[in-house]
């Protein structure tokens, strides 16, 4: 199977629940049927469809973003914003088990984040594994999930924070993108899928 750099706990989907704890910052229950310390060996406890981190590769979306940055013109961005809808990019997290008193041991999730010279936070995704590594040097970072873009949309709507977006390989092509963006994006998407049903 290769060796596992970073273990990726299945896709934010799976951690959704219907009610959502009011808490500091942006964290998320985890069915404490799922993370109940004792009940699964660490294993299975992190299997849920898993895939070896090596396996999420972007090479369409880093060339689409390096041609941004080479040329910054609307076709470039148009391109990039279309590649971008359809990738799966890796989020790193931190975990903190919980004890809730009607549910027993739940697993907390933070989302990891940066700050640019501007003093602006974005959360952090990475294409692949190498940009991943670029940030987690000392290698104390090792959880991620698997983000669609509509995962980044709903975190970003859920926000209490001032987080401005998410950032892609801030490392290397460091391409922003903000939550009006990235809103706006969805929001394209979904009426092209509703105009597409109704033909």
């Amino acid at each position: 199977m290769g060796k596992r750099i970073c273990d990726i706990l299945g896709t934010l989907g799976e951690f959704w629940t219907s009610s959502m704890p009011n808490v500091p910052g942006i964290f998320f229950m985890v069915a404490c049927h799922v993370w109940s310390a004792g009940r699964f060996r660490q294993k299975e406890r992190i299997h849920m469809k898993n895939q070896l981190s090596e396996e999420i590769r972007n090479p369409e979306l880093i060339e689409a973003m390096a041609a941004v940055n080479r040329h910054n013109t609307e076709k470039t961005r148009g391109h990039m914003a279309a590649v971008l809808m359809n990738s799966r990019l890796l989020s790193p997290i931190q975990k903190q088990t919980v004890l809730t008193e009607k549910e027993g041991p739940s697993t907390r999730i933070k989302f990891e984040d940066i700050q640019n010279v501007e003093g602006d936070k974005y959360y952090l995704a990475f294409t692949d594994m190498d940009e991943y590594a670029k940030w987690n040097k000392d290698g104390k970072h090792d959880h991620a999930l698997i983000m669609t873009m509509e995962d980044f949309g709903n975190i970003l709507i859920r926000n209490i924070n001032d987080l401005r977006g998410f950032v892609i390989n801030p490392y290397g092509e460091n391409i922003s993108i903000t939550k009006d963006l990235l809103l706006s994006l969805l929001k394209q998407r979904e009426a092209k899928q509703n105009a597409s049903r109704g033909n």
